[in-house]
């Protein structure tokens, strides 16, 4: 999504700032810093908030507010964690929002439904799954990765999606067919980040701070 502030109510606007702060300090207050003392793990993370905005750049969509892009989200917050994950997609919005692609009065609302939504619906499944569901290496990768990055990308557009209705700014009969695209991006959102998880903990398992062989693999 990239809302426009000429569309929003001022009162939302600031109702996002607010939240959006509430838990950007709450991230800066959780995150395991001390990772950052390897200069391996800091570029590991830096190079992912590259990509990440990289990835938000290519976005597009027919009626303005309404963009489609990967999210990737389920990948940054399985390999860090919420926190950095928060930070992560912050600085990926941020870079949207320089380079002129994104309102700086909706940078809050925008943090939230393209990156901080996806967040904790990926930790919730992560959670969940690690909590009542065998500790096996297919259902890390099919329950939180595959299905995970697309009930994150469903509860992303989908929130998007209200506040663009509930707003005024469109109705239904305006968007069309357009919503629809929300299931078409599932399938591409769920098997890049599914990819993308299996090759890491497959070939490079220290970089993904939610995977443990011990867990995962060792007697199954």
């Amino acid at each position: 999504m990239n809302f426009s502030a000429d569309f929003l109510p001022t009162t939302w606007l600031w109702m996002s700032h607010f939240l959006y702060a509430s838990l950007l300090i709450w991230a800066v207050w959780k995150a395991p810093w001390y990772h950052l003392k390897n200069s391996q793990d800091t570029h590991v993370l830096l190079a992912s908030c590259v990509i990440l905005w990289l990835v938000w750049r290519n976005g597009a969509g027919v009626t303005p507010g309404m963009e489609f892009h990967l999210l990737l989200v389920t990948t940054i917050t399985l390999m860090f964690g919420w926190p950095f994950a928060i930070l992560c997609v912050s600085l990926a919005q941020l870079g949207l929002t320089i380079e002129g692609q994104a309102d700086w009065a909706t940078y809050s609302l925008n943090t939230l439904c393209n990156g901080i939504i996806p967040v904790w619906i990926t930790y919730g499944m992560y959670w969940l799954a690690y909590t009542w569901l065998p500790r096996h290496f297919f259902i890390y990768i099919f329950v939180t990765s595959f299905a995970g990055s697309a009930l994150a990308m469903l509860a992303s557009r989908l929130s998007g999606l209200s506040i663009l209705l509930s707003s005024g700014t469109y109705s239904l009969t305006e968007l069309g067919d357009e919503p629809l695209f929300i299931i078409i991006m599932l399938f591409p959102e769920a098997f890049t980040n599914g990819l993308v998880m299996t090759v890491l903990v497959t070939y490079r398992p220290q970089w993904v701070s939610s995977f443990s062989d011990k867990h995962f693999l060792y007697g199954k």
